[in-house]
């Protein structure tokens, strides 16, 4: 736990110390005295960061994982990004830029919610989704890919692996993080959703390959 340590002596002078510290071993603490731990969690207000699935796509409606394949917006995917463009423009809610991956269907998303909010948005490279290898194409259900998704060294015969994906994406998240003046909205992929999910909390692995969210899904997370 980061903290600072808070003593105030008996005749009320206070004095603030950084925790862990040596110094703390020669305090002489006198009786009335008192000492408070103040966790920086606590004291810092609350940061967030927004998610959204890009809209609905041609390989969404035909049940195919998608990847690193660019399968591009259906009408209604359009229409889904539209709306949640609207939705946003008129909720109160404090986003400073839009990051983006490079695949058309995120990119096509943010834009049209770009154009509704007038919030500003960039393309994010490592926002891009997982590359699936040799199971792009295929059906979205098999089992084979379900249980796949359980093996984090798995690269799917050419793809990315699941620790790899992390790695990139925690990373993006470790910056949104320290960037405080600033709040987000990612607009990526259901694998994307699904390492940011596990950035805040924890998932078994039958958890983390069970774990999606809809098109145009809305999500908040605190840090």
């Amino acid at each position: 736990m980061l903290c600072d340590v808070l003593l105030e002596a008996a005749d009320g002078t206070q004095r603030v110390l950084p925790y862990p510290d040596a110094e703390l071993t020669r305090l002489d603490i006198n009786e009335g005295s008192t000492v408070t731990l103040q966790d920086h969690r606590l004291t810092k207000a609350a940061h967030k960061v927004y998610f959204t699935r890009h809209g609905e796509t041609v390989w969404n409606v035909e049940n195919k994982i998608c990847g690193m394949t660019d399968s591009p917006l259906t009408e209604k995917g359009r229409a889904q990004a539209r709306e949640l463009g609207e939705k946003l423009r008129t909720s109160g809610l404090r986003i400073d830029e839009i990051l983006y991956s490079p695949l058309s269907r995120s990119a096509d998303t943010a834009r049209a919610i770009a154009e509704a909010t007038g919030i500003p948005a960039r393309c994010e490279p490592r926002l891009r989704e997982q590359c699936f290898g040799r199971y792009e194409g295929t059906p979205r259900d098999g089992e084979e890919f379900r249980i796949s998704k359980t093996h984090f060294a798995d690269r799917y015969s050419g793809g990315e692996s699941m620790m790899q994906l992390a790695q990139r994406i925690y990373n993006l998240l470790d910056e949104l993080r320290a960037d405080t003046d600033k709040t987000y909205l990612l607009v990526a992929h259901n694998g994307i959703a699904r390492v940011v999910q596990s950035y805040f909390y924890d998932m078994t692995n039958e958890e983390y390959a069970a774990a999606g969210i809809k098109n145009c899904e809305f999500v908040e997370f605190t840090f």
